[in-house]
């Protein structure tokens, strides 16, 4: 095993564990809010605090409570860090070694969302709300939702760096029917997070506009890798059937 093999999984590795961390994390507020810990300060109902401890954790996982330098930092990493992993590998090792990273991942933000759990009390408190006490972990339900995520926005960045170098698009009708499911999934949709981003950037939010001039950028650059590199199909065994 040579060391961009080791370089390019270790890097996958580290952004795995960023992405599920933030899942994990907000999934702890949720935990709680379900519990019956979460009280308005203004007296509002223990409804209306459960559904504000949802969006909170909603906004949290995606970098957008104020936790993050940029919005969306789990997605920015795995994005760059699967594409350049997904180059050298063929379609059984992906498989097979992205169940293995993803199964590590997992366990490490398991246990690093412990200790991230008093933060995102704090800084919920913060928007006016009291809390009994504080969940240490979130449910299972949370986590599946979680490494499902990871799984669709990483299918979509592999599918996506096939459809360039086969010069052929079919393979983003994968990420397409992954991506359905997850809407029906997750209580906070793309339209929803996308819908903030877009009005904080209109308004001038310097972490929004950053965020956003991001994009462009890094999909522009990894697309460029792809396109300057020798055309040849990738080593898929039997790629032209599955496609």
């Amino acid at each position: 095993m040579n060391r961009r093999f080791l370089v390019t999984a270790a890097l996958v590795l580290i952004a795995c564990t960023l992405f599920l961390w933030m899942f994990f994390a907000a999934a702890t507020l949720e935990r709680t809010a379900d519990l019956g810990l979460i009280f308005a300060s203004d007296g509002a109902s223990g409804e209306d605090a459960r559904a504000a401890a949802y969006e909170f954790a909603a906004r949290w996982r995606h970098g957008m409570s104020g936790n993050s330098p940029i919005y969306m930092p789990g997605f920015f990493a795995t994005a760059i860090a699967i594409w350049f992993w997904c180059a050298t590998r063929g379609l059984p090792r992906m498989l097979v070694e992205g169940a293995i990273l993803i199964a590590i991942a997992s366990c490490c933000a398991t246990l690093l969302s412990i200790f991230a759990a008093p933060w995102i009390m704090a800084d919920f408190r913060a928007q006016g709300f009291v809390a009994a006490d504080t969940a240490s972990s979130g449910t299972w339900v949370a986590f599946a939702q979680g490494v499902y995520s990871l799984l669709t926005w990483g299918t979509l960045i592999i599918a996506s760096r096939w459809s360039i170098k086969l010069r052929f698009p079919k393979p983003l009708l994968i990420p397409l029917v992954l991506n359905l499911v997850l809407a029906l999934v997750r209580p906070w949709t793309v339209a929803d997070f996308t819908s903030q981003w877009m009005r904080e950037a209109l308004n001038g939010k310097p972490v929004a506009v950053v965020s956003f001039l991001l994009i462009p950028i890094i999909a522009g650059l990894i697309a460029w890798v792809e396109l300057r590199s020798p055309r040849k199909r990738p080593r898929l065994h039997n790629a032209g059937k599955i496609f």
